[in-house]
Parts: structure tokens; sequence; C-alpha cells
């Protein structure tokens, strides 16, 4: 199992696992209709080279040419912002995670800063309490119209590297 960077020819197979993964975890928590609108919003081939653009770095977990889990995370000015983690159900629970995370750290470090956040569901109970288990405090909470009639209701949280 390694984690590797998304580059070019890696955007669509992100966005097709990526795609699959959210919906099939959001559909019973935000509803089919706006599981697939977000989906298609953020994680379509063309929000991912766009975001790239923009300085995002999407990360692969792969073993055997199988993406197991990825995330995304941006570089800002004091401190990093974490904006996707998932984790294909068959892998759940079994440290990829963890892995993930721990990569982030390295990266966060590597850019000379100390702090990461998130935004998070608040209904989300799961993500939410991996969250706080990993040290990260809720520091605000906001409601952001996406479009289509939607709302993301999320917490903000933050995770200060000691």
């Amino acid at each position: 199992m390694e984690i590797i960077k998304v580059d070019g020819s890696l955007i669509d197979a992100t966005s097709d696992f990526a795609q699959r993964v959210f919906k099939e975890y959001y559909n019973d928590l935000i509803g089919f209709d706006q599981a697939a609108y977000m989906a298609d919003l953020f994680l379509s081939t063309e929000a991912i080279e766009k975001l790239m653009e923009q300085g995002a770095i999407f990360k692969l977990v792969v073993e055997d040419d199988r993406i197991l889990g990825f995330y995304e995370c941006k570089k800002e000015d004091t401190r990093v912002f974490l904006s996707k983690l998932y984790v294909d159900r068959p892998y759940r629970g079994n440290g990829i995670g963890k892995m993930m995370f721990e990569d982030l750290l390295d990266y966060t470090r590597s850019n000379g800063l100390n702090k990461i956040y998130l935004t998070v569901n608040k209904y989300n109970t799961p993500s939410y309490n991996i969250y706080l288990h990993l040290g990260f405090k809720v520091i605000d909470a906001v409601e952001n119209d996406i479009g289509n009639g939607y709302i993301m209701d999320d917490y903000i949280m933050e995770y200060t590297i000691a």
C-alpha cells in the first residue's frame, strides 16, 4: 500500500473513485439528489483539474492498482485546508485514513505550517468523531449556499501540530 500524488494521468480515475465513494457515503446523510449534485460540482474531472490548477493537491492510497482512499488539501497562508478525505467502504477501519492523515501532517510540516483545518457536515457523526479523536477542535459553524437550493451545514474544525 502506498500514497501517490495525482497527476494528469490519474484525474479521471480519481474522479470516478471519489464520486462513487462520496455518493455511497452521503446518499443517506444528505439525500441522493444533493449527493449527486455535490459529487458533480466538486469531484468531476473538470472540478479536480480546476482545483489542481488553483494549487490543490490530491493524493491516492493505492494497492495492486486499486484506489483505496484519497485526500485533497491546499496550502493557504497560515494553515492547510483539508477539503476531502475518503476511504472506500470495504477498507474503512484498516488504518488508511490514519495513513493519509500522517501524510497530511508531513505535508503541513514540510510547508512550515502547524495548523490544518476542515469542514465537516454537522450531521456526519462518524467523521466528526474521528476528527475529534485525532485532536481537531471545533472553531466555528457555517452554512454555505452551494446553489441549486442546497446548503452545506458544517462545523469548521482545526488541528494544531504540537
